[in-house]
């Protein structure tokens, strides 16, 4: 169930734009919300998303748990969160999950998230997920066109095609969604779409928050992967 923030169920959408610091004003938002929240806890893709939060976390905690899901030993999520929890030292488990359903050949999406937390949940009451920066800082290929009216599309489908599941799916173990804290969602909301995104690159403000924080070049370089497709691409270490 989806703990934090209290209010998850909510139209989400941009507003205006401003020119300003964001970079460090996210990193230090950041840094207050994991401290009021206290979860050591993290759902890890070995991405840029999840491995900002974790360079944040383990700045603040020792004995960081790193949660890494993935259908194969050698998918990429696997082998992109072994870098980041070798470099953050995280105490790292994986699990190896079947994307379909019993009943069915067909990739089931919700099937993985429930497998997830059914894995965990005998041993963890409460864990950190980084769903929705993808959404405020045009993480899909699509953004590259710059569009508003694809940015808002992708925000208008975060509620039912991500949060909805994840509360639905997620075994009693409780979810909280630092970036949706609303602190950082007016920061989102105030940072133009050009600093966001460009015609040959995606969440820029991220890869500069990324850099400054020293993450390795690895994971800030990796291709983007939609959940999706991650659990279907054949491509072996696929970066």
């Amino acid at each position: 169930m989806i703990v934090y923030p209290n209010e998850w169920k909510r139209n989400y959408s941009s507003c205006a734009d401003v020119e300003t610091d964001f970079v460090h004003i996210i990193e230090n938002l950041l840094e207050d919300v994991l401290c009021e929240i206290d979860v050591f806890n993290l759902s890890y893709s070995g991405g840029i998303d999840s491995t900002i939060m974790l360079s944040v976390l383990q700045r603040i905690y020792s004995g960081v748990h790193t949660y890494t899901i993935a259908s194969r030993e050698d998918h990429p999520d696997i082998l992109f969160a072994r870098i980041g929890s070798e470099h953050y030292n995280t105490i790292h488990h994986e699990f190896i999950v079947e994307p379909n359903s019993k009943d069915t050949d067909k990739f089931n999406g919700d099937n993985v998230v429930r497998q997830f937390f059914e894995n965990i949940k005998n041993d963890v009451e409460e864990i950190i997920c980084c769903d929705g920066i993808d959404e405020f800082m045009c993480g899909y290929y699509d953004h590259m066109n710059m569009l508003p009216e694809t940015y808002e599309f992708y925000l208008s489908r975060l509620y039912p095609d991500h949060l909805v599941p994840l509360n639905k799916n997620s075994a009693g173990v409780d979810v909280y969604l630092p970036y949706l804290d609303d602190s950082l969602i007016n920061v989102y909301k105030q940072i133009p779409l050009f600093r966001k995104v460009s015609k040959s690159e995606r969440k820029i403000v991220m890869k500069e928050l990324a850099r400054n924080l020293k993450i390795p070049n690895e994971i800030i370089n990796r291709n983007k992967y939609g959940f999706c497709d991650a659990f279907l691409t054949k491509n072996k270490g696929a970066i």
